[in-house]
């Protein structure tokens, strides 16, 4: 099935699409403030932003891989991605999300992912997922919290393609 257009007040959440490798460059591929604590390094090679739209693309069928492009109504903008997989080292479904610098504090993430978690619980049927943050990127910590994630435990957590090494904050949402 491919990833089904999700919508919010200010939001639309589509698939992505392969004229999007410049908006997805421009807006957070090439930051390394948005890269600091995600598993991937910053990149000033357009390249990466067309090899990270490539796999995507290859993914839009992958059942146990769910990319959002998050696009902001008002003006059609990409601001972001978000995504529910399914995590084979951990045997159970993980979330991820990044927003470029401009769209910080505005309440989009919460908003794009509260969307993400409805459609994972009411259609997907999933009962239990996971989320970490570094510990030093608190603000992660407070979305997937509203989430309705809860804390277990501390873990060892690689961020910027495995340059920083620090520690993580483990979360379990599980449904009901």
């Amino acid at each position: 099935m491919i990833t089904p257009k999700l919508e919010t007040a200010r939001l639309l959440l589509r698939e992505i699409y392969p004229d999007d490798v410049e908006a997805v460059f421009q807006c957070w591929m090439q930051d390394e403030d948005v890269s600091r604590y995600m598993c991937w390094k910053a990149s000033s090679d357009m390249n990466e932003a067309k090899k990270f739209v490539e796999f995507e693309l290859g993914n839009l069928e992958n059942d146990a891989w769910n990319r959002w492009i998050i696009v902001l109504k008002e003006t059609s903008e990409i601001i972001g991605t978000c995504l529910i997989f399914f995590n084979n080292d951990e045997n159970n479904w993980d979330i991820s999300y990044n927003l470029g610098k401009r769209f910080w504090g505005k309440g989009y993430t919460s908003e794009a992912m509260s969307r993400v978690m409805q459609y994972a619980v009411e259609t997907m049927k999933i009962e239990e997922c996971i989320a970490v943050h570094a510990v030093e990127n608190p603000a992660s910590g407070r979305i997937i919290q509203k989430l309705g994630f809860r804390y277990e435990k501390e873990v060892p957590y690689e961020c910027n393609g495995g340059d920083i090494v620090t520690t993580g904050r483990y979360y379990r949402y599980t449904r009901g």
